[in-house]
């Protein structure tokens, strides 16, 4: 096998099978070390920062770089053995209830360490490693990226680029950074390591080399970086410095990073300004944070966390909960469909309900059951994880895996827990007010006769139904009453519930584009939403539903109190180009007030998104706020953007 992969040019494959009596773990570090030593190098496009574009980098999920299919077109045998041997691990999660995740674990180095100790200073650290094959596969890894760096630097050389680059990269991220050019060189070249999931905490850790310089552009060129390699986001916390403001500026337009902008009493109108001045760009950055209800809340559900590492939160992913650097957090680990348990307990358990109350307590044991045997899934898909899947570069730049001497997915890192996504709750909150008033209190339509039209996707029925009086977003005490009831009992049932690793599960309601995939598999619903039609948009109420103005919808999604929504409970907010901004920061902070955790803001009219549908060509770099991520508008499906489309802009 090693012969035949290293003949067709597989180095990367072939290094798996050049010491096959070594553990997975040794395997997969040399094998990582094989590709750093041969890969074909990123080409220089003159940027200020190398690499930039898009790049080969290893897989962050299994840490290969393997090409099966090159391999199986000239010896499907070889291809089947490295699958069996490499892509052993399969989730136990089940699939209907994988909405938005199936055992995902987005994460982020510890960028800070890298600049400020350099990676060869890590040589010492990985030599106390008891596990022979962990230590000497992490010098292996060492090993070869220090033979990219020198590679990277030769090329450079070739190419006669910028000499001050160059000289940067001779020195970092292998040696400590002195400045912050030689720092924001590390940070990027350490986010291709990691197949640029996440940026962290760039304000903050920046700062220490900062000394009045303006680098909008390098931080231009990062952002660039991260999604052209469809990275995700990174925080600004409220410790505000001069880099604060220039990590704003640069994201204006972009897609990504998705940025997380914590706000409080105390943020300057300088801050607010320059965020309101992107929000206008139409590029749904940045997203309002809570620090108080979010920081406070996870501190207080897992006390094991460091005071001084509460300020390193950062939404890894599109926002799920985590600590820049120190984190293997499940994000997503799976994605509970309410709405699919509904549709279930309304064919089979609707028409012999006595009550509304028994009914509603079916649903409650049906939901509490799916929980069961997804925290199980879970429980289950960690354990094999940490057999089968070790990943030798996040053990490396994820802290405290080598003080531990334990591989990242083996429980090395200093937390873990697991986000569990629950989707469809608006639709099954305003579903349940449906059958609740119109089949058990007022009679006007029969269970059956409910369940018939259904099935039958009766238009009538659903404008109707959409129409119904009682719903959530208008902030009327009964619905919101009934919803905040709904939602404390689905999420307390993962309380106490235990992880394979680590601190136990959090709630979220993230949905980005899952909610057309999910809501493809569910019959009409009594929300008045049709067959086939996507599930809600997160926490905001269903769209057209929200007729009462913003401060009421804010109310509703408040009455939820999403500060027990830890994972995070994303909220969509629409909004006209031509807001005041003295009015929108009223609105946000009103609503972080009353217990609200994370808001994000689309800032374009109805017009331009319908001439963005009808010419998608002249809109290229149109981008908007899908559930907890942004994408660029043409880029979305034909559903999600009439759902973008369809969204109650508020005034």
């Amino acid at each position: 096998m090693y012969r035949f992969l290293t003949e067709i040019g597989e180095y990367s494959a072939a290094g798996l099978y050049e010491e096959e009596g070594r553990s997975l773990f040794y395997r997969k570090a040399l094998g990582l070390r094989r590709f750093y030593e041969t890969c074909e190098l990123p080409q220089y496009t003159g940027k200020k920062l190398y690499p930039s574009g898009a790049a080969a980098m290893p897989f962050y999920l299994d840490n290969l770089v393997v090409d099966l299919k090159k391999i199986s077109n000239l010896n499907c045998g070889a291809a089947e053995q490295i699958k069996k041997d490499f892509y052993h691990y399969r989730s136990a999660v089940p699939a209907e209830h994988t909405v938005a995740g199936n055992m995902y674990t987005h994460s982020m180095p510890h960028y800070e360490r890298f600049l400020r100790e350099g990676i060869l200073s890590y040589i010492p650290r990985i030599e106390k490693i008891e596990d022979t094959d962990m230590r000497e596969g992490l010098l292996h890894l060492v090993k070869g990226i220090e033979c990219y760096i020198e590679r990277c630097v030769a090329y450079l050389e070739l190419e006669k680029a910028d000499k001050v680059l160059i000289e940067a990269l001779k020195k970092v991220p292998l040696y400590p950074a002195e400045n912050i050019y030689e720092a924001i060189v590390a940070w990027n070249f350490v986010l291709y390591l990691d197949r640029c999931d996440n940026l962290g905490c760039v304000a903050s850790g920046l700062y220490p080399y900062y000394k009045g310089e303006d680098i909008t552009e390098l931080l231009e060129n990062l952002y660039d970086n991260l999604d052209i390699n469809e990275g995700y986001s990174m925080a600004l916390h409220t410790d505000y410095n001069p880099l604060t403001l220039q990590c704003l500026e640069a994201s204006k337009g972009k897609r990504r990073p998705m940025i997380e902008l914590f706000v409080d009493e105390n943020t300057s109108r300088e801050v607010w300004n320059k965020a309101f001045e992107v929000i206008r760009t139409t590029n749904g950055q940045p997203a309002f944070y809570n620090p108080k209800v979010l920081l406070e809340g996870l501190k207080k559900k897992f006390p094991v966390i460091k005071e001084g590492d509460i300020g390193r939160f950062c939404g890894g992913g599109c926002a799920e909960s985590m600590i820049a650097g120190v984190s293997n957090v499940g994000s997503l680990d799976a994605g509970i469909n309410l709405l699919l348990i509904l549709e279930e307990c309304i064919k089979t358990n609707l028409a012999d309900a006595a009550s509304f109350d028994a009914f509603y307590r079916g649903y409650i044991v049906a939901v509490e059951q799916v929980v069961v045997n997804v925290t199980r899934g879970i429980y289950h898909s960690q354990k094999e994880r940490a057999l089968y899947n070790p990943l030798p570069m996040r053990t490396l730049l994820v802290d405290d895996c080598i003080e531990k001497g334990l591989d990242y997915n083996n429980g090395g890192a200093r937390y873990m827990w697991s986000i569990i996504n629950f989707a469809g709750i608006i639709n099954v909150i305003d579903a349940m007010l449906v059958i609740r008033d119109l089949v058990f209190e007022e009679k006007w339509i029969s269970a059956e006769e409910l369940i018939n039209k259904l099935t039958e996707n009766d238009e009538e029925f659903l404008k109707q139904a959409r129409n119904h009086h009682a719903c959530f977003g208008k902030n009327e005490v009964d619905a919101d009453s009934f919803a905040a009831q709904m939602v404390e009992t689905i999420f307390a049932m993962l309380d106490g519930r235990k992880t394979y690793f680590g601190e136990g599960f959090l709630p979220a309601s993230i949905q980005f584009q899952s909610q057309v995939e999910a809501g493809k598999k569910i019959g009409a619903t009594p929300d008045g939403r049709e067959c086939g039609a996507p599930l809600c948009d997160s926490l905001g109420a269903i769209f057209g539903k929200d007729t009462a103005g913003p401060t009421a919808l804010l109310k509703s999604v408040a009455a939820l109190k999403p500060g027990r929504i830890l994972g995070t409970p994303i909220l969509n907010f629409n909004i006209n180009p031509d807001f005041k901004n003295e009015i929108l920061q009223a609105l946000i902070m009103g609503y972080m007030q009353m217990g609200g955790v994370q808001m994000q803001i689309t800032c374009i009219s109805r017009e331009v998104l319908e001439e963005a549908y009808r010419d998608p060509e002249s809109h290229k770099n149109l981008v908007v706020r899908v559930g907890g991520y942004s994408e660029y508008f043409y880029k979305l499906s034909d559903e999600l953007k009439r759902m973008v489309i369809n969204r109650t802009i508020q005034k």
